[in-house]
């Protein structure tokens, strides 16, 4: 909280140290305080389901990994070499639209965005051709390649990719994990999203004030401005952002996501052939639309708002879920408090790379 984050919920899940669900904080700044049963937005833990959808598709033989993108959304630079395996892993090479300036300043400025199109997203791909990478060289984090596999889910199957996840989700038991088309608010109960960062570069409004962080806290000195963006345009980050949920959701999710259910095997194997995505720190790696964080298999989040982390330990079968209400699209703002959670628990699952 000295991080100048609103409010926290923190799940940890043990079958033989116990569970705990627990709440902190302001839900609504200077309003309801934070519970542990409110929706909030799980950013790129959304990359999960969707990449979730694709293998299920290549479990029932409606596509291929190798298939190039080419055939599902034509006119991208390498798009003859892009395979939708490349696209799962992150190594596809393509531009990450979100970081377009002018993109940036504009989902900054208005986070509703009216009138924003998915087909938006690839005409700033296409925009910056220049700037794609080989393919299947590098693992390089990319928004961009998750909007693609969105696109290959609605072609392949001739229904909106939404219904498709919901089904989805539906289909694993999670009830209160949903992917949004509007622009409203969150189902109740639901989390404030506040933005505490602005843009880089731009100083903070007058009405914002400066907090020096508590001793001991790991903050800078951040603008206390609590820019309310609980409301937002799910279209805009979509199939590598969209999806909204709960922490128990999340921590009945993590074992899901870790274990494979609704893959067969094979597939679930595969999911997991991990590529590096740091090669200093702790070991950073990402596999088919899932990611290994030390030994931790799962996914973390951050969108203006919010962010979070849903993991899974598969030697002690073992779930410590984050989430917090304070983000802008960059920061995972829950990842310093799992990791000092995680450090406690679960001594030595961190290890580093080397």
């Amino acid at each position: 909280m000295d991080d100048q984050i609103s409010g926290v919920v923190v799940s940890v899940s043990d079958p033989e140290r116990g569970t705990i669900l627990k709440a902190y904080g302001d839900a609504q700044r200077g309003g309801s305080p934070m519970t542990p049963d409110v929706h909030y937005r799980v950013a790129s833990v959304t990359k999960t389901f969707t990449a979730h959808a694709v293998l299920q598709l290549v479990d029932q033989g409606e596509l291929s990994l190798q298939d190039p993108i080419e055939e599902y959304v034509p006119g991208l630079p390498n798009g003859e070499r892009i395979t939708i395996r490349d696209l799962l892993g992150m190594r596809g090479g393509v531009y990450d639209y979100v970081n377009d300036p002018a993109f940036i300043d504009q989902y900054a400025k208005d986070p509703l965005w009216p009138g924003w199109k998915v087909e938006d997203a690839v005409d700033i791909m296409k925009a910056h051709a220049d700037e794609f990478r080989t393919p299947d060289t590098k693992t390089v984090y990319s928004n961009s390649e998750y909007v693609l596999l969105g696109l290959v889910v609605e072609k392949v199957t001739g229904q909106p990719v939404d219904t498709y996840i919901n089904n989805t989700a539906g289909d694993l038991g999670l009830k209160e994990t949903t992917f949004p088309t509007t622009r409203t608010s969150l189902p109740s109960p639901y989390a404030n999203g506040y933005w505490y960062y602005p843009p880089k570069g731009t100083p903070p409004k007058p009405s914002c004030t400066t907090d020096t962080p508590s001793p001991g806290s790991t903050g800078a000195s951040l603008p206390r401005c609590g820019r309310d963006v609980t409301r937002s345009n799910p279209l805009v980050p979509w199939t590598a952002g969209a999806v909204v949920s709960t922490v128990p959701d999340m921590t009945e999710y993590a074992a899901q996501l870790a274990t494979g259910v609704g893959l067969k095997p094979r597939t679930a194997k595969l999911r997991q052939d991990w590529t590096s995505l740091s090669n200093e720190g702790i070991r950073l790696q990402y596999g088919l639309g899932v990611m290994r964080v030390g030994d931790w298999v799962g996914h973390d989040g951050a969108i203006f708002g919010y962010s979070d982390m849903v993991f899974y330990l598969p030697s002690k079968k073992a779930t410590v879920v984050v989430m917090t209400n304070a983000s802008d699209a960059e920061a995972v703002t829950s990842t310093p408090l799992w990791g000092e959670i995680v450090k406690e628990l679960y001594p030595g699952s961190l290890p580093t790379v080397g």
